[in-house]
């Protein structure tokens, strides 16, 4: 009987997926440049295999009241997440001559401005299920 009714609970309890709600927190973005926001997260099996396809991409107005950025309903697991300030609206990260980024970006996880990335791994972090806070800062 106890087996049985395991069974049915078991049946019953819907057992999904787990999910994380992120707040992303931007601690320098310039408002005074507007444009838009991209937020993109990459899971690690893109991160494994090169083929860069967000699993999630939002894009909001740089504006003070759309600040800070949610996610709501990501499965829980490990994740890049990659901001871009996209000054000019044009929905991509533009470069000087020298190859150099003229708009604003950052990742998740250990990045720093000043040193060069060793690469995506580096950037993922990973999201538990509840409500979860990253900061991100941006290179200008």
């Amino acid at each position: 009987m106890n087996l049985l009714y395991l069974l049915l609970l078991y049946l019953v309890h819907p057992h999904g997926v787990e999910y994380a709600n992120t707040v992303i927190s931007i601690d320098n973005l310039d408002l005074k440049l507007a444009g838009n926001v991209k937020v993109q997260v990459f899971d690690e099996h893109a991160l494994h295999t090169g083929i860069m396809d967000p699993v999630m991409e939002k894009t909001i107005t740089a504006h003070e009241n759309q600040l800070p950025v949610k996610l709501d309903k990501l499965p829980t697991g490990k994740y890049m997440i990659a901001v871009l300030h996209d000054a000019n609206g044009n929905g991509k990260l533009d470069y000087s001559f020298f190859g150099v980024p003229k708009e604003g970006y950052g990742f998740s996880g250990q990045y720093s401005c000043k040193v060069k990335s060793a690469g995506p791994s580096q950037h993922i972090i990973q999201l538990s299920p509840g409500l979860q806070h990253v900061t991100i800062h941006l290179c200008y």
